[in-house]
């Protein structure tokens, strides 16, 4: 059986999203580069909010309307909705999943510096670490406390 999300509730649930994986995933690779000390909680907490601003925005605008593209696409020809449904929510979570990694992790190593000086085997090492890890802590940690708190009966 599929859920559909009213406008209210799918806003809530990118926000809380968001706010999730951009601090979670934030503080745990400033705390394995950097180390867990008081300059890595200073930039932290003075970083945490245009991430989380910049990973809403790009998320509420740009991958959602991807997302629609793409699961337009892919369900064109098809009749069964609860197909239909299990398909784009296949589709959106890892869509949502593989721009969200990949453009919050260049976009960190942009504004530190650093993304020019990697090769790209470097790069794409890199982003493969940051995806495996954000797939963890989507899965494990925060999807499940954003549904609990969203859709809880």
């Amino acid at each position: 059986m599929t859920f559909k999300m009213s406008f209210k509730k799918r806003f809530l649930f990118t926000l809380l999203m968001c706010i999730g994986m951009a601090s979670s995933m934030s503080w745990v690779k400033m705390a394995t580069n950097q180390g867990i000390n008081g300059p890595m909680w200073h930039v932290f907490w003075l970083a945490l909010g245009p991430t989380i601003v910049f990973a809403f925005i790009f998320n509420f605008f740009v991958v959602a309307g991807f997302n629609q593209l793409l699961v337009k696409w892919q369900t064109k020809g098809m009749t069964n909705q609860e197909a239909i449904g299990i398909k784009a929510g296949t589709i959106r979570g890892w869509t949502m999943l593989l721009m969200m990694s990949f453009t919050m992790s260049t976009r960190a190593l942009l504004i530190n510096g650093t993304l020019f000086h990697l090769t790209l085997g470097q790069f794409i090492l890199g982003y493969f670490g940051t995806l495996t890890m954000a797939y963890f802590i989507r899965d494990v940690i925060v999807l499940p406390l954003v549904r609990k708190m969203l859709f809880r009966a």
